[in-house]
């Protein structure tokens, strides 16, 4: 019941009043106000059990020199001027659910902070406690005091069906957007993000939501199906990425405005252990979307950019948000596969090119940026990926090339060059063990080639250096014999 509405401040009663002050009063004010709706108040107010419903909606355990004071708060926009925690707990919450229907901003920051002080204060209202607050205030006015707890849950429960009812009000008066986000609040801030369950008064909410919510849902969700399917007939119509991109944008925008919606149904359901089926329909339809994106259509980008986007609309529904997490993994390691298997592809034509330049005694300036390429390919082979054997595969394969340049071809700089870059990309690789055993041998018997070499250049060097001193030794003195020839 509204404060203005119960029948004390009808009257201008106080809980302190006896009988015969609320006769005197009912009388003068049915001569300014409503005859009829003084009379009901007053035969409220002198039955000692009809009274007890007017007691619980007042202001249980409050001065009455302060009632004045606490219903001119009514009608102001901001906070109380008062403390209102110095005021009981029944009368708190009563305060508060009358102030709440008369608020000029339903969206204003504290709009969420007032429904959550309802809720929690509701949850500490005790019968035993308001019956003795009541008794109180019996023992003063005359009244018999009140011995049925019954009465008294009765009356409580009564009013805290009408603060679900007040509050729902308050909130339908709201686009559905609007409610949306309070409701999120709500339950985000109520619940821990849906690890725990909400007040009873929270909670109460959630079923008026979700029936003035459905249709948004359900219009929605008939959006999205239909972007679906539109994607799909352009995906297999081979239209061009950016058309399609456009399509995803457009499905994923539509997906964010159904889970704006759907956002407190979800943490309602996850605070109570159950989930929202309609979220997994959604999930399960979008997942099965970006699979087949990728497999019938090779459109991984448009996959990734999908479950990314879908992660982080569930980040409410923790099964739904694994799920697209595992998706995403399978998805990304399916990527490096298929882009491994491309890579090994690319590696064996720069091999077989290679080798037929070199068997075609190509000169050392053609096949040196040839070496470089496929080095340069080999360094950004993803050893992480692929298994074991595709490793082993690259590894051996380009060895083969390195010997074959050597064997074949004496191109010894080339070959050490090659297999080097094999030891740093496959060492301490899984299952590679006996394959960098060999190649660990090949450097060394390449560098002991390559020693050898150095050391015969050396030596025909010097060689040559000595045949030229002699030379001009032999030179010198026979331009000496010469001379002295003459000079005799």
């Amino acid at each position: 019941m509204d404060l203005l509405k119960n029948p004390f401040h009808i009257l201008g009663a106080t809980t302190r009043d006896n009988r015969h002050s609320i006769m005197e009063l009912a009388e003068e004010r049915s001569l300014l106000s409503d005859a009829d709706e003084c009379l009901t108040a007053r035969s409220t107010l002198i039955n000692p059990r009809r009274r007890i419903s007017a007691e619980v909606t007042w202001l249980p355990g409050v001065d009455p020199t302060l009632y004045d004071e606490i219903l001119r708060h009514l009608d102001t926009p901001n906070h109380f001027f008062f403390n209102i925690n110095r005021l009981t707990h029944i009368a708190r919450a009563n305060l508060l659910v009358s102030k709440l229907s008369r608020l000029p901003n339903l969206l204003s920051s504290n709009t969420v902070e007032r429904i959550l002080t309802i809720a929690q204060t509701s949850e500490t209202i005790n019968s035993d406690t308001v019956c003795a607050i009541l008794n109180e205030d019996r023992r003063v006015s005359g009244f018999p005091e009140i011995t049925d707890l019954l009465a008294i849950n009765d009356a409580i429960r009564k009013q805290k069906r009408y603060y679900s009812e007040t509050v729902t009000s308050v909130l339908e008066s709201l686009s559905i957007d609007a409610r949306a986000h309070v409701m999120t609040s709500l339950l985000e801030t109520s619940t821990s993000n849906g690890r725990h369950q909400s007040p009873i008064l929270i909670k109460d909410l959630i079923p008026a939501y979700e029936l003035s919510a459905q249709d948004s849902l359900e219009q929605k969700q008939r959006i999205i199906e239909a972007q679906d399917a539109e994607l799909r007939v352009m995906a297999e119509a081979h239209n061009p990425d950016p058309t399609l991109t456009r399509i995803v944008d457009q499905l994923l925008e539509s997906v964010r405005e159904w889970d704006v919606i759907a956002q407190p149904i979800q943490l309602s359901q996850r605070s109570t252990g159950q989930r929202h089926d309609a979220s997994f329909e959604i999930a399960w339809r979008l997942r099965q979307l970006t699979a087949d994106l990728f497999h019938e259509y090779q459109k991984s980008v448009l996959s990734r950019k999908i479950l990314n986007a879908l992660k982080d609309v569930f980040s409410e529904a923790p099964e739904i948000a694994e799920g697209l997490t595992e998706d995403l993994q399978s998805l990304e390691e399916q990527i490096r596969l298929e882009r491994n298997v491309e890579q090994f592809e690319e590696i064996n034509a720069q091999v077989e090119e290679l080798k037929e330049a070199a068997d075609a005694r190509r000169p050392d300036y053609t096949l040196t940026p040839m070496v470089s390429q496929l080095i340069q390919t080999v360094n950004t082979w993803d050893t992480s990926t692929p298994p074991i054997e595709a490793n082993n595969g690259v590894a051996i394969t380009v060895r083969n090339l390195a010997l074959h340049l050597w064997n074949e071809h004496q191109k010894l700089d080339f070959a050490i060059q090659i297999t080097e870059i094999l030891i740093v990309v496959f060492r301490g690789v899984n299952g590679m063990h006996e394959v960098n055993n060999r190649l660990d041998e090949d450097l060394i018997i390449l560098r002991a080639m390559d020693r050898q070499r150095q050391q015969a250049t050396n030596q025909q060097s010097d060689r040559k250096g000595t045949g030229c001193l002699l030379q001009i030794v032999i030179f010198v003195i026979l331009a000496l014999i010469v001379a002295l020839s003459q000079g005799c």
